[in-house]
């Protein structure tokens, strides 16, 4: 048992002497950790924020109704029931809203919208209170937020436009109120409250009640009650169906916590490859730290301790290393979400004031950190307690070269299986699951294996390479490249690291290149309008029903044709079937062949009055023939989930099948049964009389000001449509770009660490050096272009991978529309010059540590 505890004792020593290998091992720890405990900080703070939100919509609620319409009468009905206390109209109609000079107000990932205004005498829920001007009159008058009031510039008395999906308002401020209690953040939101009486007279009826119970009926018996009395069968069948708003605010708390997951998995999957590029640092750093100290273990040997008793003395080291770089990983995952949440509340998206924390927010990541760092240490463990008691007598603690045979013998014939693994998924004929399977696991065994080989390849392709790179400073050029292949599983396992976050970073560059091109592609070979016209491509707002007219009315306009979507079916068959609760058809209101370019397989796109063509593949599913007549019908999710037959309303003919487009699904409809008002307007398109350039640039600036006033309404050619999603496509990759940046950063950091022990451990070398007259900028020298060496290697091998991977991965995805396959060359080209510059950075201090060796010290040791 003494013996353990001296053990222990010149562990804990050891590793307090040695303070800074201690913190370079600590780092790795520390960035992988923090990602991982900072995503359930996170997703905690979302659902607190959520919850907080949910609360203030259904406290006081004792009851919400649902239904198929309530109006004026049924409120007045049910606010006389001796179990009823208050009523209150539960809508929300998205709009847009803008100043008085029809400029609209940018609300970024928010939205607009008009909701009933109830004083606090009659309110359901959270009260406002008026803290300026007046509470709203009529229908002229909205008071707003007071927090909203200020993010945009709004007074009592101004007056706004709101724009509908089918009119607009001009409104008039009476006046500006807060929340009562909690629960008042709106972030970048703008609501408008109008009164009650007035929003019912504008909007009619809604689908949602709030209820308060009388005094004496408490929140179960009032929905027994409501259910009893006004449900269907009831005594007053109202058709209404209710539920306490506790059980509403549990189920929608739940809802938002199994959406929360997904982020959460999201998260925690880059956490974790922030943790494996960390687990090969730790690794690395662990093997230097051995052989650095094998006099070390071989005096412990024979001072008497066991084989054993070394190997468990680095894991008891790797264990402390583990917790402390953990624990300190979850102190910095705090700082990242507080900063994170700034940022938020700085754009508007205002979060909680919880940090998140939980048990699983603090155990997960220390005992996965320390997992992680203990499973890095076990072989350099091993190694440790293999050392011979003889190890003592030598006089340099340098680390010895070992055979790479087994492990490239292991690391090709994996590399070779994922080569064809990749190979069988591009060309198998298996769903597009299976195949990117198969591209998965051919990714897992291409990386497993490099790893393995790595330190064979890099004696081919590393010396060469560094005396490319070394060539222009002479000697100690040459000198920097004869160093890198000493230890080729060093400087490989360094490599490693930087090539999995270039690979990544390759892999994703080139999906989203091919997104870009795929889109811009689409919108070349499949519009064959001049203009696009729509409506905001965010929220549910659709295009104006006025839009396709304002656009005809303009000098200059040949052909207008909108794109809708309407409760429709033909043979009861949707475009868009997600449900009983959305069955939407696409409808055009003109010659299809006038606004997008069809493959026709059979039949024809270019025809006039009622029918509709379908793709090849759902017409054969359907048994529809070109040239047979279908019958169209409303869809009702009511009469659909009831079972009841939906209602005819007229019959069209299949015109014709067309090859798979990348803008209609399934089919596209053409009747004038379907009355304007059913249908949503998407996207309206424009041809010119006159296709020159001249004219075109004119009509472009007529439709602008045709439907100026429309506010939300924008004008795009179809290279702008591609730009906007092309922007987005960008969004979406600069989250994973800089997701990635931190496995990038800890393979940075691993190149520090790398030199900087290697440093510690050369020291007898460099002071050599220094002895026979090397000057300390020839040593930074070369200990800088060791490390860009390195760099080097880690980012081509990380492209060539990269490349190859989602080479393969996109060749599945072709048939998914991704057929544009696009290289980021400049991309590459960038990384390619920024990894020289990360290697140059990376060895700034360890080359100014090397420069400072003093010679007669280093050669005394």
């Amino acid at each position: 048992m003494a013996r353990k505890n001296t053990m222990r004792t010149v562990s804990l020593r050891n590793i307090l002497a040695h303070k800074l290998r201690l913190a370079l091992t600590l780092l790795a720890v520390v960035l992988g950790t923090a990602f991982i405990a900072g995503s359930f900080m996170f997703t905690n703070t979302l659902s607190d924020t959520f919850d907080e939100a949910v609360s203030s919509t259904y406290d006081d609620v004792d009851a919400a109704v649902n239904g198929e319409g309530f109006d004026g009468k049924t409120i007045e009905t049910l606010e006389k029931d001796s179990h009823i206390e208050r009523v209150n109209l539960k809508s929300n109609q998205t709009v847009v809203v803008a100043n008085s000079d029809a400029v609209a107000f940018q609300t970024g990932g928010g939205t607009s919208s008009l909701v009933p205004y109830y004083p606090a005498e009659k309110v359901v829920g959270q009260a406002y209170e008026v803290t300026e001007g007046a509470e709203p009159q009529g229908k002229g008058e909205v008071v707003v937020t007071s927090d909203a009031a200020d993010k945009y510039g709004i007074a009592v008395g101004d007056e706004l436009l709101v724009v509908h999906p089918d009119h607009r308002d001009e409104v008039k401020v009476a006046g500006l109120v807060t929340p009562e209690g909690k629960g008042g953040a709106t972030g970048s939101s703008l609501t408008l409250m109008m009164a009650a009486d007035a929003f019912t007279e504008v909007y009619g009826n809604a689908s949602t009640l709030a209820v308060a119970a009388a005094e004496g009926t408490t929140a179960d018996q009032l929905v027994e009650h409501i259910n009893a009395e006004y449900g269907e069968g009831g005594p007053q069948d109202l058709g209404m169906s209710a539920e306490s708003g506790a059980k509403l605010a549990e189920e929608a708390t739940e809802t938002m916590a199994s959406a929360l997951k997904f982020i959460n998995y999201f998260l925690i999957a880059f956490g974790l490859i922030a943790l494996l590029v960390g687990t090969f640092i730790i690794a690395n750093t662990f093997s230097m730290i051995v052989a650095q100290r094998t006099k070390e273990f071989a005096l412990l040997r024979a001072l008497g301790a066991s084989r054993g008793q070394v190997t468990r003395s680095v894991i008891f080291e790797s264990v402390i290393v583990g917790l402390i770089g953990s624990a300190v990983g979850v102190v910095a995952g705090m700082g990242l979400v507080a900063i994170i949440k700034a940022v938020m509340n700085a754009q508007g998206m205002e979060m909680g004031s919880s940090l998140g924390l939980s048990a699983s927010a603090i155990i997960v990541p220390i005992i996965l950190g320390t997992i992680v760092t203990v499973v890095s240490a076990w072989a350099p463990a091993q190694r440790a307690g293999a050392v011979q008691p003889v190890e003592a007598m030598r006089s340099s603690e340098a680390s010895t070269s070992q055979p790479l045979t087994v492990r490239t013998w292991i690391g090709v014939p994996l590399i070779l299986i994922g080569v064809a693994l990749a190979a069988w998924g591009m060309a198998s004929d298996a769903g597009t699951g299976v195949r990117a399977s198969l591209i998965g696991g051919a990714a897992l065994a291409i990386i497993v294996g490099f790893f393995l080989a790595s330190p064979a390849i890099s004696l081919f392709i590393v010396p060469p390479l560094g005396r490319v790179v070394g060539a222009p400073c002479g000697a100690v050029g040459r000198l920097a490249a004869t160093n890198s292949k000493r230890n080729p599983r060093r400087t490989a396992a360094t490599a490693f690291a930087l090539m999995l976050g270039v690979a990544l970073v390759t892999a994703i560059g080139m999906l989203g290149a091919t997104m870009k091109s795929s889109v811009s592609d689409t919108v070349e070979n499949n519009i064959t309008a001049d203009y696009l016209l729509s409506g905001p491509q965010s929220g549910n707002f659709p295009t104006p029903t006025e839009t396709g007219q304002r656009a005809a009315d303009t000098p200059g306009v040949e052909e207008v044709i909108s794109l809708s979507v309407a409760p429709v079916t033909v043979d009861g068959q949707a475009s868009l079937n997600y449900g009983p609760q959305y069955t939407q058809s696409m409808m055009l209101d003109g010659k299809p062949a006038d606004m997008i370019k069809f493959e026709m397989a059979e039949g024809t796109a270019d025809f006039e009055g009622d029918g509709f063509i379908a793709s090849t593949d759902f017409a054969q599913k359907n048994g529809w023939k070109v040239g047979e007549s279908y019958p169209l019908a409303e869809a009702d999710p009511a009469a659909a989930v009831a079972g009841k037959p939906a209602k005819e309303i007229g019959q069209v003919e299949l015109k014709g099948t067309f090859d798979k487009s990348q803008i209609v699904q399934n089919m596209v409809v053409v009747s004038e049964a379907v009355p304007a008002e059913a249908r949503t307007v998407n996207v309206v398109g424009v041809r010119g009389e006159d296709q020159s350039p001249e004219a075109l640039e004119t009509l472009r600036s007529d439709l602008e000001e045709s439907v100026k006033d429309l506010v939300v309404v924008q004008v795009m050619s179809g290279e702008d449509y591609a730009g906007q999603a092309a922007t987005m496509i960008d969004q979406m990759l600069s989250i994973l770009y800089g997701l990635l940046a931190l496995a990038v950063i800890i393979a940075i950091l691993g190149i520090v660490n790398t030199l900087t022990l290697g440093v510690i451990e050369r020291r007898q070398e460099i002071g050599m050096l220094r002895a026979v007259g090397s000057q300390r900028g020839q040593i930074r020298t070369m200990i800088i272009l060791e490390a860009v060496q390195i760099a080097f290697y880690g980012a081509l091998s990380g492209v060539v991978i990269g490349l190859g991977l989602g080479w393969a991965f996109l060749k599945v995805l072709a048939s998914q529309g991704l057929d544009a396959m696009t290289i980021p060359w400049g991309m590459i080209a960038l990384m390619l010059v920024g990894s020289g510059l990360v290697g140059v950075l990376a060895a700034l201090w360890p080359a100014a540590r090397a420069a400072k060796t003093p010679p007669l010290d280093a050669i005394a040791e």
